[in-house]
């Protein structure tokens, strides 16, 4: 690890206070990248007021800068206590802080909370065009495990999973995410996931005939 790397300070928003528009305002600093490759994001529309109410239910991990207090990075987590899982939403690192680590520290820090509390892997989902959030989190450890598409979005999107538990009889699935097994898991589960999204979706992400008559289907 570089020895220069800025000094921060990770906490969770029940810890440190911060603002709604301060959260909203690094959100749309770090989609930047996003808006300016064209690939349409939810964070360019968003408000303060949206993000507060988006966020009320959820764990928000926070990184500032040890030295100013300025907010450099925060990680939005949906707890599923029943099924051991924790589902990342959003990941915004302040342009002034890229490439220094601080999204991998947040998310070591995440990591250390979630074991602790009892959770066995994280999901997340992130747009296929934009190719640097892919290699980081491919080199981060996250396999890809899924296909999506969104009427909300213009892009499709990979659904990530990784598996933090190192105790793989802590449940019997775990056996499934430890390799060398874990990678033909993978495959098989995003196999599955795009020719399930290919036959029920269009390429605009809403559901056809086959999609809809399966949804009533699921819903009996």
């Amino acid at each position: 690890m570089a020895t220069n790397m800025r000094e921060i300070v990770i906490s969770t928003s029940k810890e440190t206070k911060v603002s709604a528009e301060e959260l909203n305002l690094l959100r749309r600093e770090a989609f930047g990248q996003w808006i300016e490759a064209g690939i349409d994001n939810a964070a360019k529309r968003g408000t303060a007021e949206g993000l507060a109410n988006y966020i009320k239910d959820k764990t928000v991990f926070l990184a500032h800068d040890a030295a100013t207090g300025e907010l450099l990075a925060m990680r939005t987590l949906t707890l599923y206590p029943n099924k051991g899982k924790a589902g990342e939403s959003n990941l915004s690192v302040s342009p002034k802080a890229k490439r220094q680590g601080i999204a991998t520290r947040l998310f070591a820090a995440e990591t250390e909370w979630l074991l602790k509390a009892g959770y066995r892997y994280v999901t997340c989902t992130t747009g296929i065009p934009a190719t640097w959030s892919v290699r980081w989190h491919l080199k981060n450890g996250y396999l890809i495990v899924g296909y999506s598409r969104s009427e909300r979005n213009n892009y499709a999107s990979y659904v990530f999973r990784k598996q933090i538990a190192t105790d793989v009889w802590h449940h019997p699935t775990d056996l499934l995410w430890t390799r060398p097994i874990a990678p033909v898991t993978a495959k098989m589960r995003y196999a599955v996931s795009y020719i399930a999204t290919c036959i029920c979706k269009t390429r605009e992400g809403r559901l056809n005939r086959i999609g809809r008559l399966a949804k009533k289907i699921m819903r009996r």
